[in-house]
């Protein structure tokens, strides 16, 4: 469950394509006020996968308290990792700090899919790219600035959800972005629950491609 945030209201809903993970999240509050959201995935599935989310976790917990920047954490990341190099392992992260105070994000990302901003009813997509931690070195990241307004809603969601099958069938991210036009209004719990809702009507019989994460943040 994610903690009480201030400005925020959190839906969160995950399940592994087998019986491990290695889709992450988690929150660090700061003593200003801020919140690190940290979101995350793994190659691979699994075990190994999800031994390789536990890494990157317990390094957050070290790091960011300690962080400057989301870009210079994501460096940091990504050194730290390539000291601990762990071979055929990777993984895309992005870290978010909220700022309640002046209703703003502020985005890092390393490879993850863009977020997707909903107002009022139109998708606004960011443009943050970046390479995958613990790959390549001497990487530089990004930061994007994204400012809020009351009732925004803000969607993370790992690659699974886009890439699941339904015979030779994805589902693809122009559905993603439809259920969201159709349900951006909704508490941010049930537009999570819909939208994996939305992909077992999609999948049928079909089993999971790949780890599945959703993480709706509604700006109060």
């Amino acid at each position: 469950r994610a903690p009480d945030i201030a400005g925020l209201e959190i839906g969160i809903r995950s399940r592994p394509a087998r019986e491990i993970s290695g889709d992450l999240y988690d929150f660090f509050e700061a003593k200003d006020g801020s919140t690190l959201i940290a979101f995350g995935d793994v190659s691979g599935k699994g075990a190994a996968a999800a031994l390789y989310g536990a890494l990157i976790s317990g390094l957050l917990r070290i790091l960011a308290p300690r962080r400057r920047s989301t870009s210079q954490l994501m460096k940091l990341m990504n050194e730290t990792l390539l000291e601990r190099k762990v071979d055929a392992q990777y993984a895309t992260l992005s870290l978010l700090v909220w700022d309640p105070g002046h209703l703003s994000f502020t985005l890092t990302s390393a490879g993850t899919l863009p977020p997707i901003l909903c107002r009022n009813g139109k998708l606004i997509e960011s443009d943050s790219t970046g390479v995958p931690i613990g790959l390549l070195e001497d990487q530089e990241y990004e930061q994007v600035a994204i400012i809020a307004q009351p009732n925004d809603l803000i969607l993370l969601y790992s690659d699974g959800v886009e890439d699941q099958l339904s015979g030779d069938q994805d589902y693809g991210r122009e559905r993603l972005k439809a259920l969201l036009a159709s349900s951006y209004d909704k508490e941010p719990q049930q537009v999570a629950n819909a939208i994996l809702e939305d992909i077992d009507a999609f999948r049928e019989a079909t089993p999971l491609t790949d780890d599945q994460t959703v993480i709706a943040l509604r700006v109060r």
